[in-house]
C-alpha cells in the first residue's frame, strides 16, 4: 500500500480528517519520497535529498512529518532541533583535541541513518548557525535524507544573527538539496480539536483516561513519561513529546521549580496542557506562587496553554488571602489565556 494511502488510514483511525493543504504534501512526498539505495542519490545529481515543511504553528506539521517517517523502512533518527544541537555539542566536546571532530560526526551520523527527521528547526544562536553551516554540507554530500519542520521559511532563519552571512550557505545548500513546501492556511488544527474535545466532554470533567487517550490523537504521541529534565534537573509530568508538556498542577507546582524553568518549558514546547488541580490555600503558599509565576512567564511568552480544570477554576482555585492582589492578575491572564482569540495568536515566534 502507498505511503498516502497508509498515512491516511491510520490518522482516520484517529478521528484526525485532512485539509487540502495537508493532502497535497502527503501527496508530493509520496512522489519524492527516498530510494532504496543512496547510489541513487549519487547518480542523480539533482535528486530531492529530503523535505523543508515550514509553515504557521498549529498546521500540523509534526503530524505530518511524524505519519511519514513512522512509515519509512530505512535506518533513521528523530529529535527535536534542540536535542539534535545538544548532541552535536555534546560530540564535539567528547571529541576534543582530534583532528576534524565535525568530520568525524558526520561519518559517524551517515554510518548510523539514512534518514533524519530534525523537528522544529529554528537557528538562534551563532555557534549553532556555524555547526549548521559546516555540518549540513559534509551530511548533504554523504547523501542523508533530510525532513525538517520549522515555523520560518529558510531565508528567514537566523535573521539579524551575528555573522549571519556565514549562514547563507547553509540556507543555499537547503535550498538547493530539498524540497521547500509551505504548509499553507491559518486554520491551527489543535485548537480545534481542544475545543471539540470540550464540546463533546458532557460532564465537563476530564479524566486522565480522556485526556490521555485525547493528546494521543491530537499530538500523536503513542509513549508518555512521568519525567522530563528541565535545566539539568528532572521533574515529575504525565506526558511530553516536541510539541507539548503535560503536567500535574498538585505534583509539578508542589515540587521546587523557578521562573528560569517556566521560561524553559514555555520556549521548548508550543502547548502545556494542566491538569489535576485542587484548590489552595496559604496553607499551600509555595505552590501558589509557583503557579502565579508560572502564569506570568507563560502569559509573557504567548504560550498555549490548556487548563483541565476538573471543576476548579480561577475563581476557585486560590481560596487564601496572602496573594489576593497578584492571584487577581493572574486570574485575569487565566480567563484570557483560555479563550480561543488568545489561543489563535499565541505560540513561538
Amino acid at each position: 500500500m502507498p505511503i498516502y494511502d497508509n498515512i491516511l488510514k491510520k490518522l482516520t483511525s484517529k478521528d484526525i480528517t485532512l485539509d487540502r493543504s495537508q493532502l497535497d504534501f502527503i501527496d508530493i512526498f509520496n512522489k519524492h519520497k527516498p530510494k532504496k539505495s543512496r547510489l541513487f542519490f549519487t547518480l542523480s545529481k539533482n535528486i530531492i535529498k529530503g523535505f523543508y515543511l515550514w509553515g504557521e504553528v498549529g498546521r500540523g506539521k509534526t503530524l505530518l512529518l511524524n505519519s511519514i517517517y513512522d512509515e519509512l523502512e530505512f535506518k533513521k533518527a528523530k529529535f527535536h532541533y534542540i536535542d539534535f544541537m545538544q548532541s552535536i555539542h555534546k560530540n564535539l566536546k567528547e571529541l576534543s583535541g582530534k583532528k576534524n571532530p565535525l568530520d568525524l560526526i558526520a561519518d559517524s551520523l551517515a554510518a548510523d541513518y539514512e534518514v533524519v527527521f530534525i523537528d522544529e528547526f529554528q537557528v538562534e544562536d551563532v555557534a549553532d548557525a556555524m555547526l549548521i553551516t559546516n555540518l549540513f554540507k559534509k551530511l548533504f554530500e554523504k547523501d542523508i535524507y533530510f525532513l525538517l519542520s520549522s515555523n520560518a521559511h529558510p531565508t528567514n532563519l537566523y535573521l539579524d544573527g551575528l555573522q549571519r552571512q556565514k549562514f547563507i550557505s547553509a540556507i543555499n545548500l537547503m535550498e538547493k538539496h530539498l524540497n521547500i513546501h509551505k504548509l499553507d492556511g491559518d486554520k491551527d488544527y489543535r485548537i480545534s480539536l481542544i475545543s471539540q474535545f470540550e464540546k463533546n466532554n458532557d460532564s465537563g470533567l476530564f479524566d486522565k483516561k480522556k485526556i490521555k487517550d485525547f493528546i494521543s490523537s491530537t499530538f500523536d504521541c503513542d509513549e508518555f513519561s512521568d519525567q522530563i529534565e528541565i535545566n539539568n534537573r528532572n521533574f515529575s509530568c504525565n506526558g511530553f513529546n516536541n510539541s507539548f508538556l503535560w503536567i500535574s498542577f498538585n505534583k509539578f507546582f508542589h515540587e521546587p521549580s523557578s521562573a528560569k524553568d517556566y521560561i524553559e518549558i514555555c520556549k521548548k514546547y508550543d502547548w502545556i496542557l494542566i491538569n489535576e488541580f485542587s484548590a489552595c490555600g496559604d496553607d499551600e503558599a509555595d505552590r501558589v506562587r509557583r503557579f502565579i509565576s508560572f502564569i506570568d512567564v507563560a502569559y509573557k511568552e504567548n504560550t498555549k496553554v490548556k487548563f483541565f480544570n476538573e471543576g476548579i477554576n480561577p475563581d476557585n482555585l486560590y481560596i487564601g488571602k496572602k496573594f489576593q492582589y497578584l492571584w487577581e492578575r493572574s486570574q485575569s491572564r487565566i480567563n484570557e489565556m483560555k479563550s480561543k482569540k488568545y489561543l489563535l495568536n499565541s505560540g513561538k515566534n
